[in-house]
């Protein structure tokens, strides 16, 4: 579950594309999702949960919403939402995992 988790974490700081985050993402959270309850599974499983809807919202902003100001605008602030929840979730499944998580991506 730990390696996973952290593997998870490093996908979503390297990545550089939303579309390709998403895949891996979905492969990360399936993995988590069919492991045995350790400390920080729940969290992290919502913490990845989250952080995959907002990086659907950032792959729907950029494929829908071109000259749609409204859209964007509502895509632009679910990602956010999301993607701050995610990061929240994540670094405190890793304080119940005992690793140190700070920044993703800025969230």
């Amino acid at each position: 579950m730990k390696e996973t988790f952290v593997h998870g974490v490093d996908q979503i700081r390297k990545s550089h594309d939303a579309k390709k985050l998403h895949a891996q993402l979905t492969q990360t959270l399936a993995s988590l999702r069919e492991g045995s309850g350790s400390p920080g599974r729940r969290l992290a499983v919502q913490g990845f949960a989250a952080t995959l809807r907002g990086v659907q919202a950032q792959v729907d902003l950029i494929e829908n919403d071109s000259g749609t100001l409204e859209a964007a605008v509502r895509d632009a602030a679910k990602a956010d939402r999301y993607r701050t929840r995610g990061a929240n979730l994540l670094r405190a499944a890793a304080r119940s995992l005992g690793i140190r998580v700070g920044k993703l991506k800025g969230y």
